[in-house]
């Protein structure tokens, strides 16, 4: 495959993912966009009950006697109940208060009723700097109020009085919250507090968030303008983990957002690897037909130089000259036929066609044959192949044409691959189990990063001598096969420069 192709490829998936990825994304905002709407409107709902609830504690502020400061010098003896009621007066122009009569009201045990009144007038400047009706407000937004006009200011008429502080206790807000959020299908954690927008305090401080957290907050409820209260007081609430409430109700969109991720990106990446691949593969593959056509290439030339050697006249008054060269002929011929064997050996391998012929072999008679064969190779090369058949045991269930292919590719690969003369060593051990042979040699080795592909087909290790060598890549990966025909094991271990071991481990039973 070309290579401008692969990467068009490669740019079609990657902007086909991202599009696929901004898609997932924006669903899921606008899945979330949703689950926030419901969620405030829930949280509207609850805290507006809320509100109602606390208007109505407010209106019926009855307490016993116990829970409240009389004052002045009025006999309290009899006295079973007090009840404290304020009440504002209101600029009929402006629709403002402009004071606040605070009432105590003595309940005694004959059932008569002892009245106590005073009046307190806003000033000028607290009506101007604080409208009491001035809505919407947020905390976040609130202006500072100068410190000195709060001092000039009487507490009982800018904060709950006593009474309704002691009614909206820690506990009971919290009851109440939890009831209406619960109505609300809302089990959350959360936190709340009650603030005094005009003297900035918080009447029922925040249980463990900090101050300044909780006034960021966008749940804020105003309590009812009645006679208890003199200035706004907010119920603030706060969610510290409201978008994993959002994910919790999403959780199936959530689950199905993460199975299409997870699928685009393993679409994605198959992708990617088999384009890789691809690539990988038509390179190793015209690798391979440019060093089948070199390999085809030497015994053809030959033949042809030997053809036309024979019919030359000198040749032809020389028996012997003749003989040498269709000796020639019938070499090169059998290295081509060899050469085919090899590649459809291969073919057969891949589609799972070839046929064993299994039979009970003595591996060491097997290997001392191929030591015989390739001893001219070896003497050729100046080179040494010792033995050292120490296995007990070395009889196995074969198929003897293989496994002595395998044998012979190992050695020759042995001899290929060493820069000097080859020195090579064929090992035998056994245990229950197993026969294992191992070929070792003190040539090239091969480096670290390649030790995991020269099993594969067409893989010639990109480096160094080793494309000075002929071969196209099938030999270990023919090897290997034979080897898991045999259901047995190969493994290699090899030092750069210093040389390599191929070790084979064959079951004894058939």
């Amino acid at each position: 495959m070309k290579k401008r192709i692969i990467i068009s490829l490669f740019a079609v998936v990657i902007v086909t993912t991202f599009f696929l990825l901004l898609s997932i994304f924006k669903l899921y905002t606008e899945a979330e966009k949703v689950q926030r709407s419901i969620f405030v409107n829930e949280v509207l709902s609850a805290g507006n009950t809320v509100v109602d609830q606390i208007d109505a504690i407010l209106k019926n502020d009855t307490l016993p006697l116990a829970d409240t400061t009389l004052t002045g010098t009025m006999d309290t003896s009899d006295v079973v109940l007090v009840q404290n009621i304020r009440k504002f007066l209101i600029d009929s122009v402006k629709n403002q208060p402009i004071g606040v009569i605070m009432t105590e009201v003595y309940l005694k045990e004959d059932n008569a009723r002892v009245v106590s009144s005073d009046t307190t007038y806003f000033s000028d400047s607290f009506r101007t700097l604080f409208p009491l009706y001035k809505d919407p407000w947020s905390p976040k937004n609130q202006e500072e109020i100068p410190n000195s006009f709060l001092e000039n200011v009487d507490v009982n008429m800018v904060q709950l009085d006593s009474t309704t502080k002691l009614l909206l206790s820690p506990s009971l807000l919290r009851n109440l919250l939890e009831e209406a959020l619960h109505e609300e299908t809302i089990d959350a954690r959360f936190d709340f507090a009650l603030y005094n927008a005009f003297t900035t305090e918080f009447v029922v401080e925040p249980a463990y968030m900090p101050r300044e957290k909780m006034l960021q907050s966008d749940y804020v409820f105003r309590l009812k303008y009645n006679e208890k209260v003199s200035s706004p007081h907010y119920i603030i609430l706060y969610f510290p983990g409201e978008r994993g409430i959002f994910l919790q109700r999403m959780s199936t969109i959530v689950i199905m957002i993460l199975f299409l991720l997870f699928l685009v990106s393993a679409i994605s990446l198959v992708s990617l690897i088999s384009l890789y691949r691809q690539k990988k593969v038509s390179e190793v593959t015209n690798e391979f037909v440019d060093n089948m056509t070199h390999e085809f290439k030497t015994p053809i030339s030959t033949i042809s130089l030997a053809c036309e050697a024979l019919g030359d006249n000198v040749t032809k008054s020389d028996p012997e000259m003749q003989a040498a060269y269709v000796n020639i002929i019938h070499d090169e011929n059998e290295r081509l036929r060899s050469m085919v064997t090899n590649i459809l050996q291969i073919a057969q391998l891949k589609k799972g066609q070839i046929k064993m012929n299994v039979e009970l072999l003595d591996m060491h008679e097997l290997i001392r044959k191929v030591v015989d064969s390739v001893a001219l190779l070896v003497n050729s090369n100046n080179g040494s192949l010792n033995l050292a058949l120490n296995a007990d045991n070395c009889k196995i269930f074969g198929d003897k044409e293989h496994l002595t292919n395998v044998l012979v590719n190992l050695v020759e690969n042995a001899i290929k691959y060493s820069e000097h003369e080859p020195e090579i060593l064929i090992n035998t051990l056994s245990n229950d189990k197993y026969f294992m042979l191992s070929v070792t040699d003190k040539g090239i080795g091969i480096p670290k990063k390649s030790l995991g592909e020269i099993f594969n087909n067409f893989y010639r290790v990109p480096s160094g001598n080793v494309h000075n060598v002929k071969g196209y890549g099938l030999g270990l990966g023919y090897v290997k096969k034979i080897v898991n025909l045999h259901k047995g094991k190969i493994e290699v271990q090899s030092i750069e420069g210093k040389g390599s071991t191929f070790m084979i481990s064959l079951p004894f039973k058939k």
